[in-house]
């Protein structure tokens, strides 16, 4: 594309001090495994939700019995790229007091070194005193610490009216998306008033608001680790204009703070600053970004 070719040409004209501070900016800037931790009940859908947004089957799904008795820490890999990101499904809480027990000291260990955890409850639950008891006890110390912490109502499909759902357009009907919007009030209060944006309803079978969820999960990270995670997402969610953008604006500040640091003339700067940014609006689908533009900067260094 042209504009991968005009960032490029700038790249080349760089001095030697300058490509080789900007090679070293890439690597450290990208190079990161986000974590993800998925905590909650037995039996709310944390597979499920897992593999529809990270588009591949990294968590076994069973319908029956419950699945996840050990913590599985999953690696999953782009296409010809060596970082991923790093899934933690552990096993869900609710089946007996014993258990809750030793699963609170697991949960504090897995906390010290996510980045990111998502909290998912089921849609037709009347009640989460489980959840409710581990979240005060547990994830109140990591969500002080300003980690990003966000509860999925999964499921909402199953909300009565249940037969309003819309299956064609993947919706709910009118009267069953008033009944969700008190269930997520209801379930922002009893998690010690937990901002409403922060409960995000979704349903993993019909793809619902996933591209919401996605966004509310990496609303607070840095850059860098915005765009890795964003970019480890299923294609559909990154296909989604608002995640596009997301995914554009972090790659764009990620690329500029590397450029502001560098031994290079301001008019240099600018002239870099805007050809990135004509690239990451020239992309088409930004999902190929991450895949083929950092390879391509990549390929000028023989990294």
């Amino acid at each position: 594309m042209n504009e991968n070719k005009e960032f490029n040409e700038w790249i080349e004209k760089l001095p030697s001090e300058a490509k080789d501070k900007f090679k070293n900016g890439l690597n450290k800037a990208f190079d990161y495994e986000p974590k993800v931790a998925i905590f909650g009940k037995t039996g709310v859908g944390k597979s499920s939700l897992t593999n529809a947004l990270f588009g591949k089957d990294a968590c076994p799904v069973h319908d029956v019995e419950a699945c996840t008795r050990n913590p599985q820490e999953v690696f999953m890999k782009l296409d010809g790229d060596s970082k991923g990101i790093k899934l933690l499904d552990v096993p869900g809480i609710g089946e007996n007091s014993e258990r809750d027990e030793e699963y609170f000291r697991l949960y504090a260990e897995i906390l010290k070194d996510a980045d990111m955890v998502l909290w998912v409850l089921k849609g037709d639950d009347r009640t989460f005193t489980s959840d409710e008891e581990f979240y005060k006890t547990c994830m109140l110390p990591y969500i002080d610490k300003g980690k990003p912490f966000v509860v999925a109502v999964n499921q909402v499909d199953k909300i009565e009216p249940f037969r309003e759902w819309d299956i064609e357009n993947c919706k709910p009907g009118s009267i069953q998306e008033g009944n969700i919007a008190k269930k997520i009030i209801y379930v922002a209060k009893q998690f010690g008033n937990l901002p409403a944006s922060q409960v995000v309803p979704v349903s993993a079978n019909e793809r619902y608001n996933l591209d919401k969820l996605t966004l509310t999960l990496v609303d607070k990270l840095p850059a860098n680790k915005k765009f890795i995670t964003i970019n480890n997402m299923d294609e559909k969610i990154q296909e989604r204009e608002e995640v596009k953008k997301e995914k554009a604006n972090a790659f764009v500040e990620v690329i500029n703070d590397i450029i502001d640091v560098l031994p290079i003339s301001q008019s240099m700067k600018t002239a870099g600053k805007a050809v990135v940014s004509l690239v990451s609006k020239g992309v088409d689908a930004v999902v190929s970004v991450g895949k083929s533009l950092i390879s391509g900067i990549g390929s000028l260094f023989g990294f």
